[in-house]
């Protein structure tokens, strides 16, 4: 199976030099667990660098299904689509309680050499959350629900897994229901997959942690 490159759980993105003179510059917000940074359909003018926790970024249908486009662990943009002063598509929500910088949307950091790395940062990030989106895309029009799920689960053992006994074991807060937002399934699907993936012996799934019996 194809490894999935564009991983919507993205870490560290900016360099040290950066987020020193950003957290020079701009006002430091904390949120607490289940706080929303932002609401879908809301006007604002500011994008947050998350300093610390993890964050969640998701959009809900009129008829309450929600899907989950990226998480975002430390050192990652969020919010950064708000240059053209529509109100925002998505909502942030803090998975853990979260500090994070809040930047306007001049984006003025005082320094010629510093606003163009920032500039590019941004660029970066939303580049690859693009990437990331059709990915995700092509994932649903073209793979099967099971080929989905086992290409997540696969693409976050090599990103963040850690081998102990000849098992690879990814310690993050993964439930059903957030692969099944993440993959655009049904969550008793995922539940069916995950099961058939644990007969055949491939991994195991506990509370906060996926275990694969094999090194994929």
């Amino acid at each position: 199976m194809e490894e999935n490159k564009w991983l919507p759980w993205t870490t560290n993105m900016l360099d040290d030099d950066l987020v020193k003179k950003v957290l020079e510059v701009y006002q430091i917000k904390e949120y607490k667990k289940g706080q929303f940074v932002f609401e879908q359909g809301e006007l604002s003018d500011q994008i947050y660098l998350l300093l610390q926790g993890r964050i969640e970024i998701n959009m809900v249908s009129v008829d309450g299904k929600k899907t989950i486009f990226s998480i975002h662990e430390p050192r990652c943009f969020f919010g950064e689509l708000i240059m053209d002063h529509s109100p925002r598509l998505t909502s942030a929500v803090c998975l853990t309680n979260v500090t994070a910088a809040a930047l306007d949307s001049s984006l003025n950091l005082g320094s010629d050499y510093y606003e163009k790395k920032l500039y590019q940062a941004l660029f970066y990030s939303t580049s690859r959350k693009l990437k990331i989106q059709i990915q995700q895309l092509s994932d649903q029009v073209f793979e099967e629900a099971e080929e989905r799920i086992e290409k997540l689960l696969l693409a976050l053992c090599k990103n963040f897994g850690k081998e102990e006994s000849g098992q690879v074991q990814v310690d993050l807060p993964l439930t059903h229901q957030m692969i099944a937002d993440l993959t655009g399934c049904s969550r008793p699907t995922v539940s069916q997959i995950i099961s058939d993936l644990a007969k055949k012996d491939k991994l195991s799934m506990e509370r906060n942690k996926i275990i694969f019996k094999k090194h994929p």
